[in-house]
C-alpha cells in the first residue's frame, strides 16, 4: 500500500461510538468505508450483498458477547485482508484462534494506518 492509496474498508463493530470514530478516523487517513456492521449477522448480510468485495476489514473480535470467528472467515474466503480490533491481547486473540494482524482499543490513527498497510 502506498500513502496515497484509498483504501475500501468495511468496519465490524458494535459499539457505535467506537465504529463512528474509526469511521471519521479512515476517512481523515484518506480511505473510504464502504460499509458497517455491528453484529455477525449484518456482517454476514452485508458480504452476501456487496457486488465489490472492500479492499480490507476491520473487525471487532467480541460483538456484543460473540465471537467475530464467522465474519473473519466469510472475508478471508473472499479474499479481504482482516484486521481485528480488540480490548484483548495478542495471548488472548490467540487463545480465540485468531491469528491476524490486530489493533489494541484504544488505538491511534498511527496504529490503524500501521496496521492496514502490512498487507502490502
Amino acid at each position: 500500500m502506498t500513502a496515497t492509496e484509498r483504501l475500501r474498508i468495511f468496519v465490524v463493530e458494535d459499539e457505535a461510538l467506537l465504529a463512528l470514530d474509526l469511521e471519521d478516523l479512515l476517512s481523515d487517513l484518506g480511505h473510504e468505508v464502504v460499509g458497517t456492521a455491528a453484529s455477525v449477522d449484518q456482517a454476514l448480510g452485508f458480504l452476501r450483498e456487496m457486488k465489490t468485495p472492500p479492499d480490507r476489514a476491520i473487525v471487532d473480535a467480541n460483538l456484543g458477547g460473540n465471537s467475530s470467528r464467522p465474519v473473519v472467515d466469510a472475508l478471508v474466503t473472499l479474499g479481504v485482508p482482516v484486521v481485528l480490533a480488540s480490548g484483548y491481547g495478542r495471548t488472548q486473540l490467540a487463545g480465540l484462534g485468531f491469528d491476524r494482524p490486530s489493533i489494541n482499543k484504544p488505538y491511534s490513527s498511527r496504529d490503524v494506518e500501521a496496521a492496514l498497510s502490512r498487507f502490502g
